[in-house]
């Protein structure tokens, strides 16, 4: 019995041990505290006018893919995140005219970097970031007159989107639990077309503001991880086009199983409600609440070779259902280094 009590802890100690070098790896290698940063803010490319142009400066799924709210270790993260997005919608307002059956294609590169201080505040890490996306996005659809007259057209655009900067974001942990509060700033900066002559543009010309939270729980034990992260967008009006989008409610999830010290499979969705409707005299199918849901698999890959500084992650979710929004599939792939 003693043999194989002594098995039996020394196996524990083992399994424990792996748990904690897990997360260290990961903490000090991979997206904790960019998982809100590389892509949750960054806006999406839309139609002119259109919960305007279908879309809004909340990027699905975005808020990140592992440990969304574990305190990241001090110094540097850079990040750079591949996204795709191809979807459609029902109906939407494009330059002031109702307009049906549109389809996107979007590529995006959002480039992210965040540093976080060594020194404590109120018990947690304090973190500040900037995030820069630019990009292609491709759409069509049918133009609808007052006097029911169709129209088909094709546009495009390849340009900077929307850059993104966190002032504040704070993170704590204790024992398997963590918590994330922070708020970001989405700045119209990206290429914004007022003549009329252009329909894509990656810009969408108003401000957004974004408060978040998030909670995970994390078992070194099992290797088992689940995070939730739960925001409101605050958006001010696009005042080329009289259209102000309502505010917007998002929760992003994952849950991730780690199969090994490096590797880690799971789960990835979002959940958005448009919580008051859209304004303004741009805004001519009036309210347009919006509201979808995704869900989908992902991984993490943490190479084994030279420093352990990168990290591999990639998902893909799939739009289940989809009201006044692009019902769409999301592919993103990412990779994070450590300095």
């Amino acid at each position: 019995m003693k043999i194989v009590d002594l098995k039996n802890s020394a196996r524990r100690t083992t399994i424990q041990n792996s748990g904690s070098q897990v997360i260290q790896r990961m903490k000090s290698a991979a997206i904790t505290g960019l998982a809100g940063l590389a892509a949750l803010y960054i806006s999406a490319p839309s139609a002119m006018y259109a919960a305007e142009g279908a879309s809004s400066h909340y990027l699905p799924g975005a808020g990140g893919d592992i440990f969304l709210a574990v305190p990241p270790e001090p110094g540097l993260l850079v990040a750079d995140t591949l996204w795709y997005q191809t979807g459609s919608t029902d109906v939407a307002v494009l330059e002031g005219v109702v307009t049906f059956g549109m389809d996107l294609d979007l590529l995006l590169n959002l480039a992210s970097a965040s540093y976080t201080f060594e020194k404590t505040i109120l018990g947690g890490r304090y973190t500040i970031g900037i995030a820069i996306p630019f990009g292609y996005a491709e759409m069509d659809g049918t133009f609808t007159g007052p006097r029911g007259g169709s129209l088909d057209f094709s546009d495009d655009s390849f340009d900077l989107s929307d850059i993104a900067v966190i002032p504040f974001q704070m993170n704590w942990t204790t024992g398997k639990w963590s918590f994330k509060l922070s708020e970001s700033i989405v700045a119209p900066t990206g290429g914004y077309d007022d003549t009329g002559s252009d329909l894509v543009n990656l810009g969408r010309n108003y401000w957004s503001f974004d408060t978040n939270a998030a909670v995970t729980w994390f078992n070194p034990d099992s290797g088992t991880e689940v995070s939730v992260a739960p925001g409101v967008m605050f958006n001010t009006e696009n005042l080329d086009t009289d259209y102000e989008t309502g505010t917007e409610f998002h929760v992003d999830f994952v849950a991730n199983q780690f199969l090994s010290e490096t590797f880690a499979l799971g789960l990835r969705g979002y959940y958005y409600d448009q919580l008051t409707g859209d304004s303004g005299s741009g805004a001519t199918l009036g309210d347009f609440k919006s509201e979808s849901f995704a869900v989908g698999p992902g991984f993490l890959w943490i190479p084994e070779f030279g420093s352990s500084s990168l990290t591999v992650l990639a998902k893909w979710m799939h739009d289940f259902s989809a009201d006044n929004r692009f019902e769409s599939d999301y592919l993103t792939l990412t990779a994070v280094w450590k300095f």
